[in-house]
């Protein structure tokens, strides 16, 4: 083949006219992957399909009533405690996390094992949820399930369309599922007892419960342990007619927090955990049930109570009658001025004896909390 030579173009750089538009190098460019934004967050954040159709038939069960087995069933109740475990991995279609659920209706109490991978889920405590699995399962040793709710089913939505969890935020009208466990009409509450005998040694009972109150909401804050990992938490102020203490709630939990309203929401919490010092402290732990407003008598008394607490005293209240005698003291022709030492002479001298004058004081301090 001969050889092949250059031109006598390739020797000289073409000058752009005037009237030409200059194109941008490929580099400049800004080339798109042809997504929305909204896209790419659905894609990266997915929500809640709420439009999710079973592809068989699920049988609606009471909690109380499921059995251990592979059967595709359909519950419905309210979150009495959760946890986030997160589980990191690199590999693409893994889960990412595990979130613990309880789930309690009137009749029992089942363990949800939630894994998820990109999606976000933001439970709250009394949250009503309804779960679709196919499966249910016995947790003999207390690793998979609390023995509090030892039932469990694990489900993974994102990557199994034979199971689904429903939040029921819009549609939730607060009336089911708010009798506690083993509740009977007209009979006290099985295990409950008042803050001041959980702190003087009823928490050693075996599913104790105490009835508080919120008292106060604490802001969130964040601890970095010495690991390096950043955990929440809310310290939240409860009371009853007996005692106060501070439940503590970490992580995911705290959000639970935000719709709650101090002197007004009411918690039923069976097997607290607990820390007994000048304060007493309560903790959610593995066994623990939160039951947020239930419905029962004694919350209504409570919930009266506290509100009872909360009137407001007048702050200009009258002037008290017939206890001074203004009309001498403003007319009488001698005005006498007494010191302290005077008044305190004259009181131990003649307690029942009336005497009317004028004080020179100087305030040296003023609190008005305590006023």
């Amino acid at each position: 083949m001969a050889p092949q030579h250059p031109s006598i173009q390739s020797f000289f750089h073409t000058k752009p006219s005037p009237n030409s538009k200059v194109q941008p190098s490929s580099s400049a460019a800004i080339v798109g992957d042809g997504f929305t934004t909204a896209e790419v967050d659905a894609v990266l954040h997915p929500s809640i399909d709420n439009s999710w159709t079973p592809s068989q038939d699920y049988e609606e069960n009471d909690i109380g009533a499921l059995n251990a087995g592979p059967k595709c069933v359909t519950f419905m109740g309210r979150i009495v405690n959760f946890y986030d475990q997160a589980t990191p991995s690199k590999r693409p279609r893994a889960a990412q996390g595990c979130i613990k659920l309880i789930v309690a209706d009137d009749t029992g109490a089942l363990t949800v094992r939630l894994w998820y991978a990109n999606m976000e889920y933001k439970f709250r405590l009394g949250h009503l949820i309804t779960v679709w699995t196919p499966h249910i399962s016995h947790g003999e040793t207390g690793a998979l399930a609390p023995s509090s709710a030892p039932l469990f089913t694990s489900i993974f939505p994102e990557r199994d369309r034979s199971c689904h969890l429903m939040i029921h935020e819009n549609s939730d009208e607060g009336i089911q599922f708010k009798t506690p466990l083993g509740y009977k009409e007209g009979q006290p509450l099985p295990g409950l007892m008042t803050l001041k005998n959980f702190i003087d040694g009823g928490y050693d009972v075996a599913d104790g419960r105490i009835l508080v109150c919120v008292k106060s909401i604490g802001a969130r804050k964040k601890l970095t342990n010495k690991k390096g990992t950043i955990s929440e938490l809310t310290n939240i102020g409860v009371f009853d007619d007996t005692a106060e203490a501070t439940l503590t709630l970490w992580g995911s939990t705290t959000a639970s927090a935000v719709s709650w309203q101090p002197s007004h929401t009411v918690l039923l919490i069976t097997n607290p955990g607990w820390k007994i010092d000048r304060k007493a402290w309560i903790s959610l732990t593995a066994n623990t049930h939160v039951d947020v407003d239930p419905c029962f008598s004694d919350v209504a008394w409570l919930r009266s109570f506290a509100r009872r607490l909360t009137k407001r005293e007048h702050i200009n209240p009258p002037f008290p009658e017939d206890v001074f005698d203004i009309e001498a003291a403003e007319t009488s022709e001698v005005r006498i001025l007494f010191t302290l030492a005077d008044i305190d002479e004259f009181a131990r001298a003649a307690p029942k004896e009336k005497f009317t004058g004028y004080l020179s004081l100087i305030i040296m301090e003023l609190n008005i909390v305590t006023l």
